[in-house]
């Protein structure tokens, strides 16, 4: 939209300002004095309003922090939920004398829902919430809205005691609950303790570390006799049981070992078919028979009666294995003994595992009652006195922060407000009529947008303008002069009647 449109926009609705100046002067008299006929009857409000604080400590909360949560409330929306009560409502109403014991029931809904309608109840920060209420009469919203602040801290005061003794008796009930159940702990704890005498988990475990280091060294002597009689076997093995002759052995064994000398001597000069290699091997095999025939036969030394002589190393090894014998099988039996009792070691520490488990977990039981149980009797001290102090009216949870004042004027919109405002729409009613009248008349009133709407090629040859004659310039100037001074005179009127108005009924 360019500045030759907006010209062409502007002289054209120019033109038809003049053309309908009477409905225009017309229409703008006509909406000033409805606009100020309706701020004549505009309705009067009269508001007014309290701010209260919302006190949101709980009667439970204290004697239950720690063992149970308590709920957390929104004081102002449960404010606001009871001062819309219908049971409120009605004493409001009923304090008010507007409800009577003969005012019918459909007469006291309607009183009560104008009560409703009136009032407004809003949350403001940190626990505040403001209470307000309209009327058309400001003493009867002044005092409509004490009565009823009076009425909702009553109710609340009234219920805050209630709450006190419901939580005493709950304490109460609480604490005869627990004390039941400490009772009953303490008899399953007395029956467990005289039913199981097992001893402690410490106490077998000692003995099973006992029992483990006996067998272990018990093991190592085991071994230590096994190897010992191993031993002693070997040696007996290699022992006689009577005394050898063992000058003769000796001398054929040096005899072997002095042909086998020569032996290796020649083979390293002869083969093995060499005469005197064979030779030698032929002596040395003499020499291995007969000292295999003399230690066959013994060699036994025998006496001059022609009994043999026992050898006393092969008595003492024999004696030493006998002994030896025996106390393996002593330590074996021990072993024996030892492994099961270790097997009933496990098994008792299995049941004092068992029974520590259920003997740990009556305890706990115990313990905890004991402790809930204790400090519930002190809790329900305090809930016996905090019941007496709000019996006494030292507990009630709303306090007037800020009390009503008396509305000296009505809310909203006023008289003199219409009456700013109508010759402002009178104004605005015609221009705004004549700029849609332009905008939607299918008439050209632009040379340019003609030129617009014509096809390629045609151009616009000329423009006719409009013809003013002096005659209709002198009745145009007599109308506006005319018009101006009604346009004057009606708002002459006008301010008179709003000003009168305004001093006297306002």
């Amino acid at each position: 939209m360019d500045t030759a449109f907006i010209k062409d926009i502007l002289l054209a609705l120019k033109a038809e300002l003049i053309r309908f100046r009477f409905w225009c002067v017309l229409l703008f008299i006509l909406v000033s004095g409805i606009a100020l006929l309706v701020g004549v009857m505009w309705p009067k409000n009269y508001a007014t309003s309290a701010l209260l604080f919302a006190d949101e400590t709980n009667i439970l909360e204290p004697l239950l922090r720690g063992r149970a949560e308590v709920t957390s409330i929104d004081r102002s929306v449960q404010a606001r939920e009871i001062i819309y009560t219908r049971g409120i409502m009605e004493t409001v109403a009923r304090q008010r004398g507007m409800l009577t014991k003969d005012t019918p029931p459909e007469q006291e809904d309607r009183i009560i829902r104008a009560i409703r309608g009136g009032l407004d109840v809003r949350s403001e920060q940190n626990n505040y919430f403001r209470i307000s209420f309209v009327s058309n009469d400001p003493d009867n919203s002044f005092e409509t809205l004490n009565t009823i602040i009076n009425v909702f801290i009553e109710n609340s005061a009234s219920k805050k005691r209630q709450e006190s003794l419901n939580a005493f008796n709950f304490i109460d009930a609480q604490v005869q609950t627990y004390k039941r159940q400490l009772e009953l702990a303490e008899e399953k704890l007395k029956e467990f303790n005289a039913q199981n005498v097992d001893g402690t988990e410490a106490g077998v475990a000692t003995r099973i570390a006992e029992l483990r280091g006996e067998i272990e060294s018990l093991k190592i002597t085991i071994e230590e006799t096994e190897a010992r009689i191993n031993t002693i076997t070997t040696q007996l093995g290699n022992e006689s049981q009577y005394q050898q002759t063992k000058g003769e052995i000796d001398e054929l064994r040096q005899r072997r070992q002095g042909l086998v000398n020569q032996l290796e001597q020649l083979l390293l000069v002869y083969q093995e078919g060499y005469p005197d290699v064979i030779s030698l091997r032929a002596q040395i095999a003499e020499l291995d028979t007969a000292i295999h025939m003399a230690q066959a036969s013994g060699g036994d030394v025998y006496t001059g009666r022609g009994e043999a002589v026992e050898n006393p190393l092969y008595e003492e090894l024999r004696r030493q294995l006998s002994v030896a014998k025996v106390d393996l099988r002593g330590q074996k039996r021990r072993m024996e003994s030892l492994i099961h009792l270790s097997e009933q070691e496990h098994e008792r520490a299995q049941r004092v595992a068992a029974n520590q488990a259920q003997l740990s977990e009556l305890t706990r039981d115990y313990n905890v009652t004991r402790d809930v149980y204790e400090e519930m009797l002190q809790r329900k001290e305090s809930a016996r006195l905090s019941m007496t102090l709000d019996i006494e009216g030292q507990g009630i949870s709303y306090r007037i922060q800020e009390p009503a004042t008396f509305p000296l004027k009505p809310s909203g919109l006023r008289f003199i407000h219409f009456a700013i405002i109508g010759p402002i729409l009178g104004l605005l009613a015609p221009i705004g009529l004549l700029v849609l009248y332009v905008m939607v008349d299918p008439h050209f009133r632009s040379a340019r947008a003609l030129q617009q709407q014509l096809p390629a090629g045609i151009e616009l040859i000329g423009i006719i303008p409009h013809y003013h004659t002096p005659l209709s310039e002198r009745l145009l100037r007599k109308d506006v002069v005319i018009l101006f001074f009604l346009c004057l005179l009606a708002m002459a009127a006008y301010a008179s009647f709003a000003s009168y108005w305004h001093i006297t009924r306002s």
